[in-house]
């Protein structure tokens, strides 16, 4: 059954619109606008044709004599009869099966020691030819395939005669929807799996269609398309001739079974208006209405809440549960390591200062040129520095080291095939580093077929890319939403990437790209390359929503310790959008000035629009159009979607938002919940810290009685005044690290960054705050520490522009209480360029 699935979906995909769409109908008059479709990943048609192997196994089961109590229903002559010849077909399957199995093991045991043939040996030899031979018309279709194909039509071929448990594939529909243990199916779990068995019915009526239509050997050699007509009188010319003639009579048009050679689109659309279709009594019937009815309760009924928030900063997902600081984290880490697989190992840098700078105001973009391979980096008027189709190449072939990566002059080619091998790995590990990265950076998360299907140019067969410049900033478009099936109506979706992330893409595109699409070329001898950001490897291995779930698992376990799938973070981060986000992008309210002022802008504009004698929506999709605007939306949604992408980094903590804030002004947008809640803690931080009793809450973390004394004292009173900056000289073993551990562990949110200069005190410090619970990490630049209470660094990290990136975020968030030098007097006066960083 899988394989006939699969044969099914293969000729699909190779058959014409006009089928597909007669194929799709669910009623007979129905207008469809979308084919139907084979499924974006091949492998999951063996999940999908899963009800249709129940079935099977249901009616194989309760046609045999049994003693236990089952449905009771009854086949037709015509479904019987196809049953027994599916059984006998199986048989047959199995019994030359086990004789090749025996066949083998005898060849192996024996070896090459007797030729002789009996009639045992020629018979068996007869049956495999039977099963091995395939015919020019059917060449991937076996007898089991075709016995199978044919019981299964034979199961939609029915009509209901009184009630509806009386047809057996009714029966067999009606055993699915029981869970064993658990009573029956809900409205959530049971469409889907009447989803499957209508598609993969459809793929079968297709897949019949062609069985039934093949032309014989004499009209091979004419067009399979008759005329409908036949002008010549008493005239007889062959394949099209008025008695073979499908359109003959208006009987012989809508019964191709009667009809000697009708077209496959004439038995598709035979079959559908006979059982495939509503009004036709028969079991897709009941299969359509019962999972609209299904549907209509799973939307109107509101599903179970997994999303739980503990102290408002830690959200839990089921199994899952992490702080805002560990997804931001996680992110940047993220940054980090996608930033070193592509300048490291595929650009073949040890800095970004090697790479050419991107000038992000000479970039420009035309999205409307629909040219064949045309993309960003082919518009007249962007200015780049330098040729990238040769950079990678000139600089592999300007050092030695770099040679040997890749040539080797004893081989065939001349190419180290092991190690180009190794570099290609290296370019998926970046592909697959990149494609969580767009995903969980460029706002509200896109699912798995949408992103996957983004393009970085314009393909032969015309197809257009979604991968944009706009504004100094990359943009990725997608066109594919779940709802397109039914509806017919594509939705358009912007998302833009932060600066951070989209130079990377940049960087990628131009300097990488052609580089590695000539290794392709070269070494593989492929000729067409994908323009597709995500391409198949190599070897063959394509990207899929599985191999994205993967990724996404490996990444969060890495940075969380949780590993998250795709499904998953789409609840996480529409969650955390609700709760922190989205108040900066809903719509304002009548009663707050900032809404009556935008209402009154928003009539200016429809004033503005009706004086031009058009309506505000056929302004924005016809009139005066920027360039920038992709077909079939407008500059209003675009705005909206670049705002919700905007304050979802500013979210996760992108210092690039923070210096654009800085320099267009915060005061011109509304800030967001979080913004809002980051400003309030840390001023109540402050208020707690100054109202604290320093020699009681010492007492407490210590959990023994402690006095401060007088340096220690006099210091704490001047920290929790706020006095910047406070220098504290104390012996070795006075107590200077109560200075800093004692507000991390009264505010364990605020963030206290400590240089220490020797390796022996920041093992010392990290043991004894474990031992009183505090929050502390060590920056390496290579682990996320965010959410951590007290982060040491050493002076020469600290000055690092990672290191730089990290404070500039923990401001942003206003997460950062103080930073704190110990053995300031050997730092400062040994490192001079740390002083003025510290300044």
């Amino acid at each position: 059954m899988c394989e006939l699935a699969a044969i099914s979906q293969s000729t699909v995909g190779q058959s014409g619109v006009m089928l597909r769409l007669e194929a799709v109908r669910s009623e007979i008059d129905q207008q469809r606008f979308q084919p139907l479709q084979p499924y974006q990943e091949v492998a999951s048609i063996e999940h999908h044709c899963r009800p249709w192997q129940q079935m099977l196994m249901f009616f194989t089961r309760t046609q045999r004599p049994h003693d236990w109590s089952s449905p009771v229903y009854r086949f037709n002559r015509r479904q019987s009869a196809a049953f027994e010849k599916l059984i006998e077909a199986a048989s047959e399957q199995s019994r030359f099966e086990s004789e090749e199995a025996e066949d083998s093991t005898k060849s192996s045991s024996e070896g090459d020691c007797s030729d002789i043939e009996d009639d045992g040996n020629r018979d068996r030899e007869e049956r495999r030819g039977r099963h091995s031979a395939e015919s020019d018309d059917q060449p991937r279709t076996k007898p089991i395939h075709r016995a199978c194909l044919t019981f299964c039509i034979e199961l939609l071929n029915q009509t209901i005669h009184n009630k509806e448990y009386d047809m057996a594939m009714e029966c067999a529909m009606a055993v699915l929807g029981v869970q064993a243990q658990h009573g029956f199916r809900d409205p959530e779990s049971y469409p889907p799996i009447l989803s499957s068995i209508a598609k993969i019915a459809r793929f079968m009526i297709i897949q019949q269609a062609e069985e039934v239509a093949q032309p014989g050997e004499q009209e091979k050699r004419y067009s399979p398309c008759g005329s409908p007509m036949n002008f010549e009188h008493g005239s007889d010319s062959g394949y099209e001739s008025e008695e073979q003639s499908p359109m003959r009579s208006h009987r012989a048009r809508h019964s191709p079974a009667r009809v000697q050679h009708a077209t496959s689109f004439q038995w598709v659309q035979d079959m559908v208006r006979r059982f495939m279709a509503r009004g036709t009594a028969s079991p897709m019937q009941w299969l359509l209405d019962l999972r609209t009815y299904g549907l209509k309760i799973h939307y109107n009924t509101t599903a179970i809440g997994h999303v739980d928030w503990r102290d408002k900063y830690t959200l839990g997902y089921r199994d899952i549960r992490f702080t805002m600081d560990q997804l931001r984290g996680m992110v940047h880490q993220l940054i980090h390591d996608t930033r070193q697989a592509l300048l490291e190992d595929i650009l073949f840098v040890s800095k970004a200062e090697e790479v050419p700078v991107i000038p992000w105001h000479k970039l420009y973009d035309d999205p409307s040129n629909r040219s064949m391979g045309w993309s960003w980096i082919q518009d007249q008027r962007t200015q780049l520095p330098t040729d990238g189709q040769e950079w990678l190449y000139e600089r592999i072939q300007s050092r030695e080291d770099l040679q040997d990566r890749f040539v080797r002059s004893d081989s065939e080619g001349g190419y180290h095939r092991k190690r180009v091998r190794g570099f290609m790995r290296q370019v998926a590990r970046f592909r697959g580093l990149m494609l969580v990265l767009m995903h969980i950076t460029g706002g509200q998360p896109a699912r798995g077929p949408e992103i996957l299907s983004c393009r970085h140019r314009n393909t032969a067969a015309g197809s257009h890319r979604n991968v944009f410049i706009e504004d100094g900033q990359v943009v990725f478009v997608t066109k594919y939403h779940k709802g397109v099936q039914i509806s017919g109506d594509m939705k358009i979706i912007h998302r833009y990437l932060p600066r951070e992330v989209g130079e990377l893409v940049v960087w990628y595109s131009w300097l990488a790209l052609p580089f590695i699409e000539r290794i392709e070329a070269l070494v593989w001898q492929q000729t067409a390359m994908s323009d597709f950001m995500w391409p198949a490897d190599p070897e063959g291995r394509k990207w899929t929503t599985d191999r994205m779930k993967k990724e996404l698992q490996h990444i969060s376990e890495k940075g969380l310790g949780q590993a998250i799938t795709v499904a998953a973070y789409r609840e996480i981060a529409i969650a955390i959008s609700r709760k922190w986000v989205r108040g900066a992008t809903a719509f304002q309210g009548d009663n707050t000035d900032e809404g009556i002022e935008a209402q009154i802008d928003s009539m200016d504009d429809n004033a503005a629009d009706e004086q031009a004698t058009h309506s505000p929506p056929i302004a924005g999709l016809i009139y005066a159009r920027d360039v920038m605007e992709i077909v079939g939306s407008s500059a209003d949604r675009r705005q909206r979607f670049r705002k919700v992408s905007e304050d979802w980094y500013r979210f996760l903590g992108f210092q690039s938002t923070a210096m654009k804030d800085e320099k267009e002004g915060v005061g011109k947008r509304k800030r967001c919940e979080f913004e809002d809640d980051a400003s309030e803690e840390r001023m109540q931080r402050r208020a707690r810290l100054q109202r604290m009793n320093a020699t009681a809450q010492s007492s407490w973390m210590m959990r023994k009685e402690v006095t401060l004394r007088s340096v220690q004292g006099q210091a704490m009173e001047a920290i929790q005044r706020g006095d910047s900056p406070v220098v504290a000289v104390m012996p070795t073993g006075a107590g200077k690290s109560m200075l800093f551990m004692l507000p991390a562990f009264v505010e364990p949110r605020g963030v206290n960054i400590v240089v220490v200069p020797l390796k022996g005190l920041r093992k010392n410090m990290m043991d004894r705050c474990e031992a009183l619970g505090i929050g502390c990490a060590v920056w390496n630049g290579r682990d996320a520490v965010d959410g951590a209470s007290i982060v040491l660094v050493t002076p020469e990290k600290a000055t690092s522009p990672e290191f730089g990136t990290f404070v500039g975020r923990l401001q942003q968030l206003r997460s950062l209480d103080r930073i704190v030098v110990d053995e300031c007097h050997v730092i400062l006066n040994d490192r001079l360029d740390f002083r003025k960083h510290l300044q």
